[in-house]
């Protein structure tokens, strides 16, 4: 499935997210299962941080492929993801006697089995403030980095005046078009995320939401793929093909008359008519 030459610099971005989606579903059906591990959610963060910090970089600055940006890029990368990986150890540094901790686990839930409350796998971290104020500090550094690359680009796409008016439109499309492509994903696995959290400040387990929580989390990727397959046309038209769906991905013909050679794309580089973009939005079924 070729990729168009307009979408190059989303290209692998686009496959490291399309992967991690994937990988994600099938860790949790297989491997996580039937005990929820909760801290599999945490790279969702620095993987929505780099999706916009892309965008960011290859429209808004002009400095996107000095060599000094990159090495840059790559330190902010690697920082992001040193935290992700750390930003639970304080919790397992601070660890309870693990006779006392199963004897408060069986009050706090005496319906538990004994054979859960006393697996020699499972442990209590004991300090429920500690994990708080860790989880909460990752969400603001992983928000604020989010809010700030979404901020940037998008005054820089709604407010430049210095191109012409299809190219800022099909700039703007496309960056919509990558929002819903994220967000939509990523509200199916916060939603039963945030309930699962809610569980351990509340003590309060209700079986039905649980299966419901583990439904939605396991049918994120599939979400993620559908909602890729509709948004971009290419991949969609490809996929068809594969599945020999002939009725569904005959395009039709657009006349495009390129008016310039020196306008540039709606992906950030110079070179390429925007017009030629137009196949990649505008074309439907």
């Amino acid at each position: 499935m070729k990729t168009p030459n307009e979408m190059g610099k989303m290209k692998i971005p686009m496959l490291l997210v399309h992967l991690t989606f994937a990988f994600y579903d099938i860790y949790t059906a297989t491997l996580a299962f039937p005990i929820i591990i909760f801290p599999i959610c945490s790279v969702y963060g620095p993987a929505v941080t780099m999706f916009f910090e892309n965008r960011y970089n290859y429209l808004v600055r002009l400095d996107c492929d000095t060599q000094s940006r990159r090495f840059k890029r790559s330190v902010h990368y690697f920082i992001n993801y040193f935290i992700t990986l750390n930003v639970l150890v304080p919790s397992f540094l601070n660890m309870p006697d693990q006779s006392v901790a199963r004897q408060i686990a069986l009050e706090k839930l005496p319906c538990l089995p004994l054979k859960i409350v006393n697996h020699p796998k499972f442990f209590m971290l004991g300090n429920e403030y500690l994990i708080f104020v860790c989880s909460g500090l990752f969400t603001m550094f992983v928000w604020t980095q989010i809010f700030f690359f979404f901020a940037k680009t998008v005054n820089f796409i709604f407010g430049i005046k210095s191109q012409s008016q299809r190219t800022t439109q099909l700039q703007r499309q496309f960056f919509i078009a990558v929002c819903i492509q994220v967000a939509l994903p990523f509200v199916v696995i916060m939603i039963p995320a945030c309930y699962i959290l809610s569980t351990i400040y509340t003590n309060n387990f209700d079986l039905a939401f649980t299966n419901f929580s583990v439904i939605m989390i396991t049918s994120h990727g599939l979400f993620a793929t559908i909602i890729m397959l509709l948004i971009h046309k290419p991949y969609r038209t490809e996929t068809l093909k594969v599945l020999g769906i002939k009725m569904f991905y005959k395009s039709n013909k657009v006349e495009v008359t390129y008016l310039s050679t020196n306008i540039s794309t709606i992906s950030g580089y110079p070179g390429t008519s925007a017009l030629s973009y137009v196949y990649f939005i505008h074309q439907t079924f």
